[in-house]
């Protein structure tokens, strides 16, 4: 009888135990989840969609605008969310990469508009910083004379190749040529902005 009221006892004692141990589990969440930063890149939910578009597919951005105010913040932040590398953690890793590189953006490649709204600005908030930089000017018989233009190559992750050319000469560079990026595309003619003696070997 006093084994069977010690065994008693001590089941009666360990499930007090779990059932405490769940409750403190349970607060823990709780308050991690409380913590937990709600994250999106800009608080204007035009700005937002503009930067999250970068990354959207067609199906994405066809599935955005079909919805109504209310709901497209709430499919931004999840857009947001589900790209978090490391969900555990209060702040959200690629949502800040992305505010750096806008930052970055800003103070570069701004002119009459902020620079993460140009043509540079796109492609550094999706690639990041580009493994080689090449600055140039066009050459004489070029369709718009001598301009400055700029190539970007990135050589660890992916391949690809971009050229923004300088065609009003105050620092708004506009895509002319994409290699490698099926969401970017290249003007036919774009060897005419650069002249006839632009050698394309420097691209590879």
């Amino acid at each position: 009888m006093k084994t069977f009221l010690l065994l008693m006892m001590f089941f009666l004692t360990s499930l007090l135990i779990s059932s405490e141990m769940d409750k403190s589990l349970t607060l823990k969440k709780s308050s991690a989840d409380s913590l937990r930063i709600v994250s999106h890149v800009f608080d204007d939910i035009d700005d937002d969609y503009m930067v999250a578009k970068i990354f959207f597919n067609y199906k994405q951005r066809k599935d955005f605008k079909g919805l109504d105010d209310n709901l497209k913040r709430s499919y931004l932040d999840n857009f947001w969310s589900k790209n978090d590398p490391n969900p555990v953690t209060l702040k959200n890793e690629f949502v800040e990469l992305i505010k750096s590189r806008i930052e970055y953006c800003n103070k570069f490649f701004s002119h009459f508009k902020d620079g993460w709204t140009t043509d540079r600005g796109r492609i550094y908030i999706k690639h990041g910083q580009p493994y080689e930089v090449i600055k140039e000017k066009s050459g004489l018989y070029a369709r718009y004379g001598t301009k400055d233009y700029e190539i970007w190559k990135y050589r660890v992750d992916r391949y690809m190749t971009f050229i923004f050319f300088d065609i009003q000469t105050h620092g708004d560079y506009r895509l002319i040529y994409s290699d490698n990026d099926d969401r970017e595309s290249s003007l036919p003619d774009w060897r005419d902005f650069l002249g006839e003696d632009f050698d394309e070997g420097i691209l590879y």
